[in-house]
């Protein structure tokens, strides 16, 4: 006989009240067990010994393990003792000892028969009632795939970042003398001029021609004139030589220097300087022509609202003026 709740319209058998416990209870955890088989990371239950009581799909297709092989055995053992890892046995131990929720503990392990895996842990107590030992929850989620596409986008980087910086090499380097280009030295001598605002200490800048480079090519060719680039590049080397010395060719015949300025350098020493490397490098070299320079110089005074602009704008007209009147500063020309 059907017997009817009469206030709410239903049989007793399928009210609440009326449901078996046994049996309400048998279908959450079917419903839970289809649930967790579904899921893509790997699920173990524990007991408090650390014996596995259950693990889902993913956890053996992950791991290549059988469930011969895992349930009923210590987690340790699993996989001929593959699985007697040191951060697992932490972990564990933490949530046994103080009852703490772990998250995201991560673990690198070399397996035999997998190779080397990242794992993220989550694991915790479960609830039981008075009858029921304490179990533990232990999540698994693989993530070797995400780390090795993290790892080669990071040495993609790197290797951007090298070419990059060859190539922001190539785009300031003059290929010829080694030294700057005009954009290189234009970067560089913007940053100077910040620093030396903020350390109140004056610049001097020097622009420099190479006399006579066209009579160069004409009557001995365009790598005989190369040469003599390279060796008024040496020359400038030799003679600017600080770390804070910018030299640069701007092209052509045209080179400038950008240098720390001390009150005791003036123009009559810095030609000395050059004089003596000129015929430091005439002594070491043979040709029949002469290498000789013409130079503007101005100074940068930190005080003052002068721009980079305005400094090469003031040595190009001294270097024009001084080529006009030779007679005015000392000529620096001997056999090179």
């Amino acid at each position: 006989m059907l017997l009817i709740d009469r206030k709410i319209g239903v049989p007793i058998d399928e009210h609440p009240i009326g449901r078996k416990p046994h049996a309400e209870k048998f279908a959450l955890h079917n419903l839970a067990t289809h649930i967790v088989q579904t899921v893509r990371e790997a699920i173990l239950i524990l007991s408090p010994d650390l014996y596995v009581i259950w693990a889902n799909r993913s956890f053996y297709k992950t791991f290549h393990v059988e469930p011969t092989e895992a349930e009923g055995k210590l987690i340790f053992e699993l996989g001929n003792r593959e699985w007697n890892i040191p951060r697992l046995r932490a972990c564990l131990r933490e949530i046994l000892l103080k009852s703490i929720e772990v998250q995201d503990f991560e673990i690198e392990h070399d397996f035999l028969s997998i190779g080397r895996r990242t794992m993220l842990l989550n694991a915790k107590k479960l609830q039981s009632d008075s009858n029921s030992p304490e179990m533990i929850l232990l999540a698994i989620e693989d993530t070797s795939d995400r780390s090795r596409v993290k790892a080669e986008q990071f040495k993609l980087y790197l290797e951007l970042k090298k070419a990059n910086e060859a190539l922001r090499t190539l785009v300031l380097i003059d290929d010829l003398t080694g030294l700057y280009n005009r954009r290189g030295f234009l970067t560089f001598a913007e940053q100077h001029l910040k620093l030396a605002r903020r350390i109140k200490r004056e610049l001097l800048l020097v622009f420099l021609d190479l006399d006579g480079l066209k009579q160069i090519n004409d009557t001995f060719g365009h790598p005989e004139g190369d040469r003599a680039l390279v060796k008024t590049a040496q020359i400038l080397k030799a003679t600017f030589h600080r770390d804070l010395d910018i030299i640069a060719r701007l092209g052509g015949d045209e080179f400038v220097v950008l240098t720390m300025d001390s009150f005791l350098e003036s123009a009559e020493i810095i030609y000395t300087r050059l004089e003596g490397h000129l015929r430091k490098t005439s002594a070491q070299t043979n040709c029949s022509y002469q290498l000789s320079f013409c130079l503007g110089m101005t100074r940068f005074n930190p005080k003052g609202r002068m721009t980079l602009s305005d400094m090469m704008a003031e040595a190009d007209e001294d270097l024009y003026k001084n080529k006009r009147a030779r007679t005015t500063l000392k000529k620096i020309a001997i056999t090179g």
